[in-house]
């Protein structure tokens, strides 16, 4: 019995390494709570976070907002989840070049800190004077073409009409070559205050136009106040042209 003993006690031994090794590749294999599996954030994801960031931070909502970076960022890995950015320097005003610190958030948990020098840019279609346009005349499509430019840096606001549909005049001198902005327009009433107009009122199928006076400045499709010129009424109507509006009962 007792020559048994040793061989029993080596195959304990052998089980219990056995074991114990399987136990280490369970462990392995097994991502640990306190150490969740990383992914990679590569560029264009970052550029991309960083993109939607700014034009939310921006109100930007139309046309094309490219982030770029000014040199290759570094390795970034974080959690797997659901993942934004939180300014820690804020960028209020738009700008070409920045240098922001932000902090990337996944599932509302922050999961690392960055600053990276960024080139940003905003591409709009703009209208571009082709001709000078001088002060107080009326404002053509033959005049104007259409580009896609970087506007980012340029002071006010583009002038995103329509030259073919909306009446405007030009109440500032623009250079050929330059951007159109809304500063260099008024739009041109179709109808000026204390003109007699055509006011029309229609209920259904019947029609009954009579005359009326523009109390203040009408523009196409815009709301105006008139007067009927047969009785003191007060009434608002549509402006439909030059010479009628489309009143209400």
């Amino acid at each position: 019995m007792s020559s048994c003993i040793p061989s029993m006690l080596r195959s304990l031994a052998v089980l219990l390494a056995a074991v114990a090794c399987l136990a280490r590749v369970a462990a392995a294999e097994t991502p640990s709570a306190e150490s969740p599996a990383l992914r990679e954030v590569d560029a264009t994801e970052l550029s991309s976070l960083l993109t939607h960031a700014l034009r939310q931070e921006w109100r930007i909502e139309d046309g094309d907002l490219v982030v770029a970076f000014d040199k290759a960022p570094p390795e970034v890995r974080i959690p797997a989840g659901e993942v934004s950015i939180r300014w820690i320097t804020r960028l209020s005003q738009p700008s070409q070049r920045a240098f922001p610190q932000f902090e990337l958030v996944v599932d509302g948990r922050p999961a690392g800190r960055h600053a990276l020098p960024l080139r940003i840019e905003w591409f709009r279609e703009v209208w571009i004077v082709e001709s000078p346009l001088a002060v107080q005349t009326p404002l053509h499509a033959d005049s104007l073409k259409r580009k896609r430019m970087d506007v980012l840096s340029v002071t006010g606001a583009p002038w995103m009409g329509d030259p073919t549909e909306d009446e405007c005049t030009v109440v500032s001198p623009v250079a050929s070559g330059s951007i159109l902005m809304d500063r260099h327009l008024r739009k041109r009433p179709l109808i000026h205050r204390g003109e007699t107009v055509a006011a029309r009122l229609q209920d259904g199928s019947l029609s009954v136009e009579f005359q009326a006076v523009a109390l203040d400045d009408g523009y196409r499709g815009g709301s105006l106040r008139v007067r009927s010129l047969l009785k003191p009424v007060e009434m608002r109507g549509k402006v439909l042209n030059e010479t009628t509006v489309v009143v209400a009962r």
